[in-house]
């Protein structure tokens, strides 16, 4: 369903109990998984918010901290939905991220999510062929040609600093929700982890594509109060003192990730408490993170 469609009272009668049915489920597979990855909340929602705002996230840090389990323990629990599933190396060559009207043959061009691990081992040239296919969710071959893909995850065991290659720039920021993945904290948590005994996969706990597609377009209509619209302002310009830059595509991508969280909570209109969602947004190098939070804090409490 496309978004702005005109919703009869009936229609979005239908829709808004489709939604909070949808939004319960959601609930159940974020329960599974929390109890299955300990520690990962944030990861998990951030997954949830990135598939149904449709923008693209990179998950960072080291090797074993279960950063592709998350990703593929919640595309188990969706229908419908085509992965692919990459790693990329200094060698990967551009061809080998599609499907070239293969039918047989999962690739970028043909995928609702795609998931590249080790994002950034792989050179400029096949990176930045990314770009418009993230940007426009197009492809030339050679006439431009529309894509299904809803977002792209991508991890990284390097941090980001402000050494990235400027060439890479464009490309990183396109990734509007960033989350530092750190290993598990805390005696109890660490026992529970050694104790665990695998996946967990609840068989009732599942949503179809089709559904997230209409809590998706849903999310996009809720409205954003004067209020919000004015903390929004007062947050963009303390960044901006402390040489934190957002660039004006990413505020408004922000604004989607605000709705869907807000839709998430069975809301009508976007909250205060929504605003938390966007600490992963505002951030470009993880040197930034803590002035972020610094500055989230004090707004929210104000």
């Amino acid at each position: 369903m496309e978004n702005g469609t005109r919703w009869s009272p009936a229609h979005k009668d239908i829709i808004s109990k489709m939604v909070k049915e949808t939004c319960k489920n959601i609930g159940r597979i974020k329960e599974c998984l929390n109890s299955q990855f300990i520690e990962r909340k944030e990861v998990i929602d951030i997954v949830f918010l990135s598939i149904l705002s449709r923008q693209h996230s990179i998950l960072i840090g080291g090797p074993g901290l279960a950063k592709t389990a998350v990703l593929k323990a919640i595309i188990r629990h969706i229908s419908g939905f085509k992965l692919f599933d990459f790693q990329m190396t200094p060698l990967t060559k551009v061809e080998e991220l599609f499907s070239w009207n293969n039918s047989s043959r999962t690739g970028i061009d043909n995928c609702d999510i795609a998931f590249i691990d080790e994002f950034f081992k792989g050179s400029s040239p096949v990176l930045n062929s990314l770009l418009g296919i993230m940007n426009e969710r197009v492809i030339y071959n050679p006439h431009p040609k529309k894509i299904p893909l809803l977002c792209l995850f991508a991890t990284s065991n390097e941090r980001p600093d402000k050494s990235i290659h400027i060439d890479l720039l464009p490309l990183y920021d396109r990734f509007l929700l960033r989350k530092e993945i750190f290993p598990i904290n805390g005696r109890d948590n660490f026992r529970n982890l050694l104790c665990s005994e695998g996946e967990y996969y609840d068989m009732k706990a599942t949503i179809s594509k089709e559904d997230l597609g209409y809590l998706s377009d849903y999310a996009q209509r809720i409205p954003l109060r004067d209020s919000t619209l004015n903390l929004l302002y007062r947050i963009r310009e303390n960044l901006k003192e402390k040489q934190v830059s957002v660039s004006d595509r990413r505020w408004k991508d922000i604004v989607k990730v605000l709705k869907t969280g807000a839709a998430l909570r069975g809301k009508d209109e976007v909250e205060t408490i929504d605003i938390t969602h966007i600490e992963s947004s505002l951030w470009t190098y993880c040197s930034d993170i803590r002035t972020v939070k610094t500055i989230l804090k004090k707004e929210l409490s104000s």
